[in-house]
């Protein structure tokens, strides 16, 4: 895999973007003499580097580790204040850099508060997952409340740099399987034919953990230079819905992405009468091993309705067909119980074959 630096651009903002090269070589190249360095990642990604990390911070460097939980959704109201009251310690004369490593809760937590801080420091994001590295594209970050995990807080505006090391994200396992959801929205969102050729690309479940996700860093960058609101929004309003109904914690928060993102395409293959094989897809994901059962506590007639309720607010983007999007829509409650029914009868046929 060749290294590749690229100005990506969204919308008015752009932002150097480095992939195909490890942390460790980016790291040697940054320029961290007499700086105040803060490094803000999960709990999982500080064992795994917070050694290898010390070892290119100069002695006349200072660093701190603010740590977060591994939770997706880490960008907390609780979170940004913890994290707000830990940096009044950086007033200092040096000159302040911070990295972002982790999920894309901590990509989210550490460019908001970046924004709103009084501190001038250079904000160098360096997401672990591909999921990771299309929010960091995406330049939009949000404060969630601890509760609902609906938004309190957002701004848009792009980090300093981006740097995507894919080796990380390819020694993953489940990792892996939500990554393709971030691929397959693509599929859904931007190009009928790059769905197709995920579905020939990754037939089976070994063949998914096997290859390596390297070859899609510059997909993520073109898709979401041109369609980046549109593949932050698709699913987000029915997997948020699982916040608000009860029982909705039975699903973990991949969980809630994964049935947001399928719930919303079989709302538009049913309703909308786009047409697709929602049958075959749904095999496709059982071959990949992603769970298609929705827990029996779940009422999806409450599920249903906070949808409803939420896409008042904000209506969702309906798809003219595959790789389409359209105008905007607001589910009927009809239209849900027909989604829900539909998809019921298509689980029941795969637990049959």
């Amino acid at each position: 895999m060749l290294e590749m630096e690229v100005r990506y651009r969204n919308s008015k903002f752009e932002t150097p973007v480095t992939y195909g090269e490890t942390v460790a070589s980016m790291m040697r190249k940054k320029d961290l003499t007499n700086k105040q360095i803060l490094f803000c990642g999960n709990q999982r990604y500080y064992d795994l580097f917070a050694e290898k990390l010390r070892q290119f911070i100069p002695k006349t460097s200072d660093h701190e580790w603010y740590i977060t939980t591994n939770n997706r959704y880490c960008n907390t109201m609780k979170n940004f204040q913890e994290l707000t009251r830990f940096l009044e310690r950086f007033r200092g004369s040096k000159q302040a850099i911070f990295f972002g490593i982790g999920n894309e809760g901590v990509m989210e937590l550490l460019g908001f508060t970046q924004h709103v801080t009084p501190i001038e420091a250079e904000l160098c994001l360096l997401p672990v997952s591909l999921r990771s590295f299309a929010q960091s594209l995406s330049f939009v970050d949000q404060i969630v409340s601890d509760k609902t995990m609906m938004t309190v807080m957002e701004i848009t505006e792009a980090p300093h740099s981006i740097l995507f090391d894919h080796t990380l994200a390819d020694q993953q396992t489940t990792g892996k399987m939500v990554d393709l959801l971030t691929l397959i929205r693509c599929g859904i969102v931007c190009d009928y034919s790059f769905l197709q050729s995920l579905y020939l690309n990754f037939p089976t479940r070994d063949e998914l953990l096997q290859q390596s996700f390297a070859a899609f860093s510059e997909t993520l960058l073109n898709y979401y230079g041109t369609h980046s609101e549109q593949l932050r929004n698709f699913g987000k309003t029915f997997e948020r819905a699982f916040f608000q109904t009860e029982n909705g914690s039975l699903l973990s928060n991949s969980m809630k992405t994964m049935f947001g993102l399928l719930f919303e395409l079989a709302w538009n293959v049913v309703a909308g009468n786009v047409h697709f094989n929602f049958k075959n897809f749904m095999i496709w994901l059982v071959r990949l091993g992603f769970p298609i059962i929705v827990p029996a506590g779940i009422s999806l007639a409450d599920y249903g309705q906070q949808i409803i309720v939420l896409a008042e607010e904000q209506p969702l983007l309906g798809l003219n067909q595959i790789g389409e999007v359209g105008t905007e829509k607001i589910p009927t409650q009809r239209e849900l119980l027909q989604t829900f029914e539909v998809y019921q009868k298509i689980v029941t046929e795969i637990r049959g074959e």
